[in-house]
């Protein structure tokens, strides 16, 4: 269902009644940079059989709120010409993404969509930044899932979340990276893991980090997979009742809790 939230444009996904669902635990879920809310529909659907609801939103200038210079200002030539403005008109639309979170979730709470301590976010690439970014403005997120996106951004800009690894917790997170990303550094993501480890040595099990050995950016369609599953599973543990299927490594996949 297509809705808006705070002005946000939304795409609801739930097997139940919106209320139901969201009484197991609402999620919101963020696309890539240049897509829409339709872009992870499979894993919004995933979650919705799990028995969450999902709300899959549009990234600030994508979407049905698409720039309409878009074409001109994200051009290859764009980023060749002028790179460090390009960035900066891209980290403008993530930071906007991530101020209007607690809008976003105030309104979820006012319809009975969102309730306290059921609150997760998860994203791929550009919304996986979304989801560190939005853990910073959203103190009723409990548990995050970003998917090779970076904390650490392109930009000195003071507003990076690796940057605040103090901040982050006790939220739990699960963050994915691709050993051969030529986007997203899967060192960057990595890093950050290492620094937030000795936050979280009193619960060591709320920070979990998967690499993705010999793939890029895009993984495999097999691997996305795997990746959703994982996320589904993560929100399980940390959004449902205890006693859920715990988080299971494939073979070949590193998986590290510190």
């Amino acid at each position: 269902m297509t809705i808006d939230v705070a002005g946000a444009p939304a795409v609801l996904t739930s097997r139940h009644a919106t209320e139901v669902a969201a009484r197991r635990g609402t999620v919101l879920v963020y696309h890539g940079f240049g897509g829409d809310k339709l872009g992870l529909e499979h894993l919004a659907g995933a979650l919705a059989d799990a028995g969450f609801l999902a709300i899959s939103v549009d990234i600030v200038g994508h979407g049905d709120r698409r720039l309409p210079d878009w074409d001109e200002v994200f051009s290859d030539k764009r980023w060749a010409e002028d790179e460090h403005a390009t960035e900066a008109r891209y980290l403008a639309l993530l930071t906007a993404t991530a101020a209007e979170v607690p809008v976003i979730v105030d309104e979820l709470v006012a319809l009975g969509w969102a309730h306290e301590g059921r609150l997760g976010i998860t994203g791929r690439s550009m919304g996986g930044e979304v989801s560190y970014a939005a853990i910073l403005k959203e103190p009723r997120i409990r548990a995050a899932a970003p998917m090779v996106g970076s904390p650490q951004w392109t930009l000195p800009w003071p507003d990076s979340p690796h940057l605040h690894a103090r901040r982050f917790y006790p939220v739990p997170i699960l963050s994915h990276s691709a050993e051969l990303d030529e986007s997203v550094p899967a060192h960057d993501i990595r890093d950050f893991r290492d620094r937030l480890a000795p936050l979280y040595a009193e619960c060591p099990e709320r920070l979990r980090y998967i690499e993705y050995p010999g793939v890029g950016h895009l993984l495999t369609p097999e691997l996305w997979q795997e990746a959703y599953q994982r996320v589904v599973a993560w929100f399980q543990r940390w959004l449902g009742p205890a006693g859920d299927p715990p988080l299971s490594a494939a073979p070949g996949t590193r998986v590290f809790s510190r």
